[in-house]
């Protein structure tokens, strides 16, 4: 909302206005994150069918007309992160979903990996707040989507190079589930915490997650 001028500071951001109620609602619609510029664009328009003409303007979005947004985007985040960085994390408040894997990922470090449309700054900024050092090695960002166009297939090649037999996929959109749905050995887990679409009704708990992981960390 800030890289779009809505607003200046986070101070001046309503978190109770209606706008940004319609904003947490849709929010599950994005991805990377380009996808903003078009979904607070829309969401000024009031639009009727949202998500239909949402994905239809994402299906036809131009690089050359998003990049300046995207840049903006990611310097506002920086600026951010550098000036007032322990406001900038209570922005960003952790799932206590993190509070149950912790140990895991700070002890079977070889076990896990992110992948994520963020940038590796600020997952590493994030995870580190809470006290996990991941290795750079471990979080795959913005650029390999960038290069790789999906989740989907940045895990066919994860699995395939590091010759991986069995893996959990664990992600709150379920579109980037849905485009991993024929990759051999790969279970996929929806959260039904985060941004998740009101149509995912069948989505697991955070204990239910934790126990599919348990099954197969070794």
């Amino acid at each position: 909302m800030i890289a779009k001028h809505k607003y200046k500071t986070i101070e001046d951001i309503k978190f109770t206005s209606k706008h940004y109620e319609l904003f947490l609602k849709y929010r599950y619609l994005v991805g990377p994150a380009w996808n903003y510029k078009y979904l607070l664009e829309l969401l000024d328009t009031q639009a009727i069918n949202f998500e239909k003409k949402y994905k239809e303007i994402i299906d036809n979005a131009l690089q050359k007309d998003y990049k300046v947004f995207e840049k903006l985007f990611f310097d506002t985040r920086e600026e951010l992160q550098t000036n007032d960085l322990q406001k900038w994390l209570k922005l960003n408040e952790s799932y206590s979903f993190l509070d149950m894997i912790k140990s895991l990922l700070i002890n079977k470090q070889d076990e896990f990996l992110i992948i994520t449309t963020k940038d590796k700054a600020t997952v590493k900024k994030l995870l580190e707040f809470e006290g996990i050092y991941l290795s750079e090695k471990s979080i795959y960002d913005k650029e390999d989507f960038a290069k790789y166009k999906s989740k989907a297939t940045i895990i066919q090649e994860i699995m395939i190079n590091k010759k991986i037999p069995y893996a959990l996929f664990l992600d709150d959109n379920s579109e980037h589930l849905n485009e991993c749905r024929n990759i051999l050995n790969l279970q996929l887990l929806q959260a039904n915490w985060g941004y998740i679409s009101p149509l995912d009704t069948n989505a697991l708990s955070q204990k239910q997650v934790f126990n599919q992981i348990m099954k197969v960390v070794r």
